[in-house]
Order: C-alpha cells, then sequence, then structure tokens
C-alpha cells in the first residue's frame, strides 16, 4: 500500500467537509423556510405597538432586535448547534435585567427533552412561540 495515512486523512478531511456543507445548506433552508418568515412577522406586529424592529439575516443566523424609546429591549439570534447525529436551532437572548442596568445573554432550545428532531422539523409557529415567551416574560410592557 502506498500512502495509506495520506489515503486515511483524505477520507477524513472529505468526510468533514461534506458534512459542513450539508449543515450550511440545511440552515440556510431552514433560515429562508421559517426564521425569516417568523421574524418578518413579528416585525410587523411589534411596530404596531411602537417598537423599533430590526432583522438580519447572515448565512447561518438571523436575529431580531427589537427597541423602545432607542433603548433595546431584546435582541433574539437564531443559530444552529451541532450534535452526533443532528443540527439543532436555538435562540440567543440578550434582555436588560428587571432594574434595566445589565444586559443578560441566555439560550433557549425550541424543544425540551431529547434531540430527536433536527432543523426541518421545527416551525415558523414555534419560532414565534418562543419569542413570545422569551419576550413577555424578561421585557417589561413599558408604552
Amino acid at each position: 500500500m502506498s500512502d495509506w495515512k495520506g489515503e486515511l486523512s483524505g477520507f477524513f478531511e472529505e468526510s468533514k467537509k461534506n458534512r459542513v456543507e450539508e449543515e450550511q445548506s440545511e440552515m440556510a433552508g431552514f433560515l429562508s423556510r421559517a426564521v425569516i418568515p417568523a421574524l418578518n412577522d413579528l416585525r410587523l406586529e411589534l411596530m404596531k405597538h411602537g417598537r423599533s424592529v430590526v432583522v438580519r439575516e447572515s448565512s447561518n443566523s438571523a436575529v431580531i432586535v427589537v427597541s423602545h424609546n432607542g433603548e433595546e429591549e431584546i435582541s433574539y439570534r437564531i443559530r444552529s448547534r451541532t450534535f452526533p447525529n443532528t443540527v439543532l436551532p436555538f435562540a440567543e437572548i440578550r434582555f436588560r435585567e428587571r432594574r434595566g442596568l445589565r444586559l443578560i445573554s441566555v439560550e433557549s432550545m425550541f424543544r425540551s427533552g431529547s434531540h430527536d428532531y433536527s432543523l426541518s422539523d421545527v416551525s415558523k409557529e414555534e419560532i414565534i412561540e418562543d419569542f413570545l415567551e422569551n419576550y413577555t416574560t424578561r421585557v417589561r410592557p413599558e408604552v
């Protein structure tokens, strides 16, 4: 056998490359199918209640930033995390503590319990529900 070490390295490099490309493609589909439509729907409704709202998207995440009277109320970013058998979405949430003195960051998974679901299983409605749960429990309702 000639260069068996090189062959073995090539096998692992190619496998890793294919997996990364597959994960990026799956995340891009999830963002366009569920995340961006959910965040845009939320943006329209929040603006009806006097909020300034910005939705931004990149190749591997999307974020909605909600402000009121020039102060950021919440930043809700959806990203993905790779597990051995699947890629799962999660939300990074940044908000002000109740007294408004410092920013706090937390993470939120869309489903609790086992990780036997994938990006394609999470719906637009689940994203909206998770955002609303975080927004209504972490932001003071100043009008």
